[in-house]
């Protein structure tokens, strides 16, 4: 959700949209050079550098500093940015990728591939403990003809590209730096550049202030940018800033905002799709056996819930019923695979009753062996998971099923409960990203603490269950296709460790609101 707004932020400065699409189309002025633009920002932005970034508002401000390798399209597309392009050997283990000459940074400095270099190394840094440094230190980076950069992967990776889209540091500002000093350096604050449309003009409690990158290419329309930010704990202050003519646009509007807005000749509202996608996930082993082992009881589960009714009630029409974890409008989605089985009440009762959950005359819920169903369904975080858990647990309570909605937090959420398996159901929602290679979410061969390596634990049935999968991620994509198109949703129907989704749905709630009245 929040990297597709902010490519549309980015879109929109280039082009001078950020003021010019808030006015009626048919009063649309010429683009012309100069003037200022304020976003209202939900939270105080952190460390402004792209390799240490720990919350979605420093990533926004650093998507206007910093650049990667390669950047992701309007059409999910993986293309390049700070290179030009790339070829990959045949073995799909090397990619070598060209880098933009004429590039400089905001202070004048040439950007070269020792720039690009550096800061993989630093990725690569024993002492560089972000998420995903694992990673980088299995890739081999040295520097190949002139103007290139050479990757050597351990296995072949088609969603490689998309990892590089990290932007790109400095090297004559942190030479000779630890991670920890880097962290520490006011050229990752108040006087961070980079190689994008705007650098850092200054920073205090309220805002900060971006300049024009004299030397960015292609300019931006906009001499300044302020990020205005507003308290997390009240979000809705942001939305009235703008309201007010404190701010002249606010990203990241949910559903309900957008519902209130409309109407309103002031304002426009431009809608994006997200990756962020909704699910109720089982676990049909250890203490959910009883409920969900029977893989027919979760298919049961999976027809009995409405999800465009879900959309309707709390997504106000916004968003996608996504039977599956592939967002529709993405290459690899399935169509007829995710119409395997249809919203359909009446089949999930009957499936329900002939695996011995039945509604006895004059009780409220079905039974089987004395045991009623019902189960806690446990959710965590902010609009609109606790809202979709609710209608989930409506929806099942017509067929008999009562699922007990527990908020918790979103920490206890990950820790106490989906790690530790300690969970009947759950609600959760994840950014799945433009990559639909999603091997590291599903694979239940990945170490359950990290999600990231080989797992400690394991069995037979897990390694039968995920064996469409096991193969690694190749750099072949008519192969991709076929295998994530025809076989990726196999998995729903078969027994495992990890989860089993009762119902998804996708928000399209990436929107951004300007003041038509802003000049």
């Amino acid at each position: 959700m929040t990297s597709r707004r902010r490519q549309l932020f980015v879109a929109a400065i280039a082009a001078t949209l950020a003021l010019g699409a808030c006015q009626p189309v048919a009063t649309v002025p010429k683009p012309a050079h100069g003037g200022t633009a304020v976003e209202a920002l939900v939270g105080q932005a952190g460390v402004l550098n792209p390799l240490f970034e720990g919350d979605d508002s420093a990533r926004d401000v650093d998507s206007v500093i910093y650049q990667g390798l390669t950047t992701v399209d309007a059409g999910q597309n993986v293309v390049g940015l700070l290179a030009t392009d790339w070829t990959i050997s045949n073995d799909h283990l090397t990619y070598t990728f060209n880098i933009r000459t004429g590039v400089r940074w905001a202070d004048g400095q040439a950007f070269t591939v020792d720039d690009v270099l550096f800061t993989y190394h630093v990725l690569q840094d024993l002492e560089y403990q972000q998420p995903g440094a694992a990673f980088w230190r299995q890739v081999g980076i040295a520097a190949g003809g002139p103007n290139q950069v050479v990757f050597t992967l351990r296995a072949p990776s088609a969603g490689f590209p998309l990892a590089l889209r990290v932007g790109i540091i400095a090297k004559h500002l942190f030479d000779g730096m630890a991670p920890a000093q880097i962290v520490a350096s006011d050229f990752s604050g108040i006087r961070a550049i980079g190689t994008g449309p705007f650098k850092v003009g200054g920073i205090n409690s309220l805002a900060i202030t971006l300049d024009r990158n004299p030397f960015a290419d292609p300019q931006p329309y906009l001499d300044h940018l302020i990020l205005r930010t507003y308290p997390v704990s009240d979000p809705q202050t942001a939305i009235r800033a703008v309201l007010q003519g404190a701010a002249d646009l606010v990203g990241g509007l949910e559903p309900p905002e957008v519902l209130a807005l409309q109407g309103r000749t002031d304002v426009n509202i431009q809608e994006v799709r997200s990756f962020t996608n909704a699910f109720v996930t089982f676990n049909p082993d250890g203490i959910g056996r009883q409920f969900f082992g029977d893989v027919k009881v979760r298919l049961a589960l999976t027809q009995a819930v409405d999800r465009q009714r879900l959309v309707n009630e709390v997504l106000a029409g916004r968003g996608d019923t996504d039977p599956t974890p592939i967002p529709t409008g993405d290459w690899a989605y399935s169509a007829s695979a995710a119409g395997s089985h249809p919203y359909d009440p009446i089949a999930a009762a009957k499936a329900l009753d002939a695996a011995g959950w039945v509604l006895v005359p004059g009780n409220k819920l079905r039974s089987k062996g004395g045991q009623p169903f019902k189960f806690d369904l446990v959710v965590a975080g902010p609009f609109p998971t606790n809202e979709v858990a609710a209608g989930v647990a409506r929806q099942l309570l017509e067929i008999g099923i009562e699922a007990d909605v527990r908020p918790v937090s979103a920490s206890d959420l990950v820790q106490k409960y989906l790690l530790g398996h300690n969970y009947l159901a759950a609600l959760v929602a994840i950014d799945v990203g433009s990559d639909p290679d999603q091997y590291t979410l599903w694979h239940s061969g990945l170490d359950p603490g990290t999600l990231t390596s080989p797992s400690r634990e394991g069995g037979a049935s897990s390694t039968r269950t995920w064996r469409m999968v096991a193969r690694p991620p190749t750099s072949r994509p008519a192969w991709r296709r076929t295998l994530i198109s025809n076989h990726r949703w196999s998995m729903r129907r078969r027994r495992s460790s990890c989860t089993h989704r009762i119902t998804t749905m996708r928000s399209r709630n990436g929107s951004m609101a300007c003041v038509s009245t802003a000049s």
